[in-house]
């Protein structure tokens, strides 16, 4: 039997070779707004730009997945372009030089893709663009033939309907895929992050300035970072110099009694017979998909105190560069999985990585060899002390490591695995 399903895998990649069956291709995304703000602070010369000049302008800041992505599908034979919905002074010039009069963002979004008209559409934010949107698209462009989710972070169960729209849905972590397959959702693909080969070429090749680097988010407002502040905490309690670059995101907490009241109105609106009302309210819309009470966490004097303002994209990758140990944490959800996306970062950009140890590890990095784990304070505190101490050593794991994703976790692969799933599914559509 397992011979007859080689035999048949076999045949199906030879015919979709034979046909080369390439497509269009458009990821659509959303970008933080601490990072979009903090962009145009520092580049506030882009506005009066063409919308290619902008464009090109804001993927040369590797944040995120950047046009990774579509580089890589293009590559493949593929059409592939990149929208960020959300990047409103770069989305309100491509509706000039079309001559578009937009209504709200999403007029802009189905504007833009009647224009390119894909075959395949593939929402990296599939928060805020799922269920009867995905078919309203499907509608208006029959072009269409794909559309896929993206799931890598805290999932209300109120989302499993509107995800069912999507015809496959990746994710960063097989949790996730037992999560969502359990609850009749469309099929997972586990596509872990991954590393962009450019960033070399805009990173400092200098002697290391900073023994350790913490740079990441410490959400308040949802609480699935309880153990990454209390890890931080304690490093900093134990005397550990670390250079911290948190997006601390405390404006959350101060809106915390609004969206308490907002969840409990939300709520009592649902059992009196008008749960309606919740999606004509957008402060009701937003806590009405949450499952618990908005609560929230807390940072000491003396963590606080250390933190300094976060950096995105290309800064980032340059402070990483310079630092001899970059630290991770993965956040409450992510369950016995290593899936964070600081993993590739730091390995990449030359920086030894520490992170916290999970059963699969092992199957991105040999642990000692390319990276180091730890299990708790007392071992991340030694694990620390002992690289410092081992110049040598640590060089040897920090080269190791990269070598590792270099070869293994970039784009170019992860786009790959997509593209056969891709073609899979057209076969079978044709």
């Amino acid at each position: 039997m397992q011979m007859i399903s080689r035999l048949f895998a076999l045949l199906t990649e030879l015919l979709l070779k034979l046909y080369q069956m390439n497509y269009r291709i458009v990821k659509i995304t959303t970008y933080y707004k601490d990072f979009l703000s903090y962009y145009y602070e520092r580049f506030p010369e882009v506005v009066s730009q063409s919308f290619d000049q902008q464009y090109a302008h804001l993927m040369q800041q590797r944040f995120a997945w950047s046009d990774a992505y579509a580089q890589a599908f293009m590559q493949q034979g593929n059409q592939a372009s990149e929208i960020v919905a959300n990047a409103m002074t770069l989305q309100n010039q491509w509706c000039e030089e079309n001559n578009f009069k937009a209504t709200d963002s999403n007029s802009i979004l189905i504007a833009q893709l009647k224009q390119l008209q894909p075959d395949v559409v593939w929402f990296q934010d599939s928060y805020s663009y799922n269920g009867e949107f995905i078919n309203k698209l499907k509608a208006l462009i029959p072009t269409i033939k794909i559309a896929i989710g993206n799931c890598c972070s805290p999932i209300s169960s109120k989302y499993y309907s509107d995800f069912k729209a999507f015809d496959f849905i990746t994710v960063c972590a097989p949790y996730f895929k037992n999560l969502l397959e359990k609850k009749g959702l469309p099929e997972c693909l586990i596509i872990p992050h991954a590393f962009d080969k450019r960033i070399l070429k805009r990173v400092p090749a200098e002697a290391k300035q900073h023994d350790f680097l913490f740079s990441g988010s410490i959400i308040l407002d949802q609480r699935f970072h309880e153990e990454r502040i209390q890890l931080l905490e304690n490093l900093v309690k134990a005397g550990v110099d670390i250079n911290l670059l948190v997006n601390l995101n405390q404006n959350a907490s101060k809106h915390l009694l609004v969206k308490q009241m907002a969840f409990f109105a939300s709520k009592c609106l649902n059992k009196i017979g008008l749960s309606s009302v919740n999606k004509t309210i957008k402060p009701l819309q937003k806590v009405n998909r949450l499952d618990y009470m908005p609560s929230a966490s807390k940072v000491s004097k003396a963590l606080a105190q250390q933190i300094k303002s976060p950096v995105f994209g290309i800064d980032m990758f340059k402070e990483m560069a310079l630092s001899k140990i970059a630290f991770n944490i993965h956040g409450d959800i992510a369950a016995n999985f290593a899936a964070n996306m600081r993993m590739y970062e730091a390995t990449g950009a030359g920086t030894c990585l520490l992170t916290d140890w999970k059963p699969d590890i092992n199957d991105y990095f040999t642990d000692g060899e390319e990276i180091i784990t730890y299990r708790n304070l007392d071992e991340a505190t030694q694990k620390i002390k002992w690289l410092l101490s081992e110049p040598q050593e640590l060089k040897k794991i920090t080269e190791a490591g990269q070598r590792r994703t270099l070869n293994d976790h970039t784009f170019e692969k992860r786009a790959e695995m997509i593209d056969r799933k891709i073609k899979s599914l057209l076969f079978n559509l044709a």
